[in-house]
């Protein structure tokens, strides 16, 4: 289990950058695998935003 700051039990942390398509602005988000991949599906749900990159961070 991880928190938002992207903190994982078995160090797999994953940055998932996004951009906001109406402002242009992109931010960074932190989350181990298993929540990556939710966030992922929750962002391709959403119109406004868009996927930049998603990298797993080595510790």
């Amino acid at each position: 289990m991880c928190d938002r700051s992207g903190d994982c039990a078995n160090d797999e942390t994953c940055q998932l950058v996004l951009k906001n398509e109406h402002t242009g602005i992109e931010t960074t988000e932190y989350y181990c695998k298993a929540h990556l991949v939710l966030r992922i599906w929750e962002v391709e749900a959403d119109d406004a935003l868009d996927i930049v990159d998603a990298t797993k961070l080595w510790h």
